[in-house]
């Protein structure tokens, strides 16, 4: 039994793929909708599943994380230009724990969806923005079997010192960020690139130059050509 609220949204025809959405830091699958609608419309067998996670926010009940940063990063240095990308990734190397915890669960919650909806790994995909990238990467790489394909929207592969000992799966993963970024810098796009290929793990990357931390249309349009190859 999975320990997340979540919602399903059924395709819009028979079903050919599942993709399980991760939101973001403070952020909601609810708000995550419009995201869900524009791939469902250019897929329309496409189902998601989209979970919820566990932790509320102190200034808005309503929003939800999948783990704390604050606690490790009082100062937001992860935010700033002038700080070091190894720097960064030493600061989420903190919460490798709460990743391995949570992504084991997030593994359970797929599990769940595709014995209740009839999915297989090989059909299902996990994607997610921010903090849910980070723990999409998470999820993907640890997971038994391996899934269709990950896909990162601002994201990182963060506590990648505990992730190393953990790989079981090496699915695609694909990184989309823009440039603009300034909440998961645009330098992190690097550095997650070379440590995954330094795992022997395909990755495919997709630059925008004028993003900031959201995602658009054109990411979207992306994934759903990924998605509707297969």
């Amino acid at each position: 039994m999975s320990v997340f609220e979540s919602q399903y949204f059924p395709s819009q025809k028979p079903a050919s793929s599942l993709l399980v959405f991760l939101h973001g830091y403070n952020n909601t699958r609810d708000e995550m909708r419009p995201v869900y609608e524009y791939l469902q419309q250019k897929l329309p067998g496409l189902a998601i599943a989209a979970p919820e996670g566990g932790n509320v926010s102190q200034k808005d009940p309503a929003r939800k994380s999948w783990y704390k940063v604050s606690g490790f990063d009082a100062e937001n240095k992860r935010r700033l230009e002038e700080t070091p990308v190894e720097e960064i990734a030493k600061i989420y190397n903190q919460a490798g724990q709460k990743l391995f915890e949570t992504a084991m669960d997030i593994n359970f919650f797929i599990d769940d969806m595709q014995k209740k909806y009839g999915f297989r790994d090989k059909n299902t995909y996990i994607a997610g923005f921010s903090q849910g990238a980070m723990l999409a990467i998470w999820t993907a790489l640890i997971r038994m079997q391996e899934l269709a394909g990950c896909f990162s929207f601002s994201g990182l592969a963060a506590a990648d010192e505990h992730l190393d000992l953990q790989i079981v799966s090496r699915p695609t993963v694909y990184l989309l960020h823009g440039k603009k970024d300034q909440t998961v810098l645009f330098k992190c796009l690097d550095y997650t690139k070379k440590w995954l290929q330094q795992e022997n793990i395909p990755v495919a990357v997709k630059v925008f130059n004028t993003l900031d931390h959201q995602i658009l249309p054109e990411e979207l349009d992306f994934v759903a050509g990924i998605i509707g190859k297969k």
